[in-house]
């Protein structure tokens, strides 16, 4: 035997750190929970295909059953006469049973603010599977492009795409990687490019929950240009739709969007929402907390990340990677209403760190398989805890933005 066949079983065998094998292992343990969520995904995309065939007769709407149901019908309506009555429950449960399938569940409701039609308007020129194609594709590939707008390295990249979050996120016909991508890059730019960022944080008027901190940001930075620029962006998107769809469009979404949001908000824990949330309400609820005192307790969480992410900006920060991570995960912390898919964007910057630090942590691993385990927890031991795994990453975000536990070999731990 040679020398350098000798030493590869010397390799094999030589003592590796439990601190180090045991995330790889607990991820490979947990990695069935991954193929669930991507088999679902493959099926839905070969159903989609299939649509769009020769041989669609075999395939239905209901095939897909995600939240396309909704945002396809509104890209319709969009520019209709009947585009207000898309916030009218009644009215809009009927349009989807008569067009798209029989007796459609009505909590799949329209509630989103009007700039967020001008998204759907990517499907109006299509049919229900072909859109679905082209939303998919429109929406991770514009995610795609703005994080390497950002610079965010190519595996972080597929990183993000193969995450849990995103794979439920298009399986779920949502935003949160688009969303997701645009608050890391809006974050990202806000020295380098503060005029882009600010157009870029304007823009998630088309679903401002995802963004909430971005002010904060900028105001504890002194950045007032990209202020200036996103409100002049969020001015035009504004607009626009009020050019396509007409005045009354914001009418019916203050006066019955916003109930439908909050009829959902304040609904006893568990429905089909809260068991993929995200949102220190709903873990209030899930505790068997009243709505008054889980506003309460939002109020407080809210607080709270508003401050830290204003001090953190303000500080000299080493790591700006961990500072937009932090940014990121304590802005999920202000908002009553989030879900698992809008972690799209924690799962990239829980790579991006990982990445940065060469080394894979329990808590890596725990916050980027998540989503997956956030039903199952919730269903079993009606507990909604996803905030407590954002506070876990936000805290260790924290540590690092002096750059504690940057790049280390992985076989040398590195203190955190």
């Amino acid at each position: 035997m040679s020398a350098s066949t000798r030493r590869l079983p010397d390799a094999l065998t030589r003592n590796v750190s439990p601190k180090i094998a045991f995330p790889w292992v607990l991820l490979g343990i947990l990695s069935p929970l991954w193929f669930i969520y991507a088999r679902s995904l493959i099926h839905a995309l070969i159903i989609a295909l299939i649509g769009i065939s020769p041989w669609h007769g075999s395939v239905s709407p209901g095939d897909l059953g995600n939240d396309f149901l909704v945002f396809w019908p509104v890209g319709h309506l969009a520019t209709t006469t009947d585009a207000a009555r898309i916030y009218d429950p009644p009215w809009f449960s009927a349009w989807q049973s008569s067009h798209l399938m029989p007796h459609t569940p009505r909590y799949l409701q329209f509630f989103y603010p009007p700039p967020t039609l001008l998204l759907t308007l990517v499907t109006a020129p299509f049919g229900f599977m072909g859109g679905f194609l082209i939303w998919t594709l429109s929406l991770t590939g514009t995610g795609i492009a703005l994080l390497r707008r950002a610079r965010v390295p190519w595996i972080i990249i597929a990183a993000g795409l193969l995450s849990v979050a995103n794979l439920f996120d298009m399986l779920a016909g949502q935003l949160g990687f688009l969303t997701g991508a645009m608050f890391i890059t809006g974050l990202a730019s806000v020295e380098t490019a503060p005029a882009t960022s600010g157009f870029i944080f304007g823009a998630i008027v088309l679903k401002p929950q995802a963004g909430l901190l971005a002010p904060i940001a900028l105001l504890a930075r002194r950045e007032y240009r990209p202020i200036v620029t996103g409100t002049i962006m969020i001015a035009c998107l504004c607009a626009v739709i009020t050019l396509i769809s007409g005045w009354s469009i914001w009418g019916a979404f203050l006066l019955e969007g916003m109930k439908t949001s909050h009829q959902i908000l304040v609904a006893p824990f568990p429905t089909t929402y809260e068991q993929k949330g995200a949102s220190v309400f709903w873990m209030v609820r899930s505790l068997g907390g009243s709505v008054r005192v889980a506003g309460v307790i939002q109020t407080i969480s809210a607080a709270g990340a508003i401050a830290i992410c204003f001090h953190a900006w303000r500080r000299p920060v080493t790591d700006r990677t961990a500072l937009i991570a932090l940014t990121v995960m304590l802005t999920l912390l202000v908002t009553p209403y989030g879900y698992t898919t809008d972690l799209c964007g924690v799962s990239i910057m829980v790579a991006w760190l990982v990445w940065e630090q060469r080394r894979l942590e329990f808590a890596d691993v725990l916050i980027w398989m998540w989503p997956a385990l956030c039903p199952i927890i919730a269903i079993s031991l009606h507990m909604e805890l996803t905030p407590l795994i954002l506070l876990l990453g936000a805290i260790r975000a924290y540590h690092r933005l002096d750059g504690i536990g940057t790049t280390a070999p992985a076989c040398y731990p590195a203190s955190v």
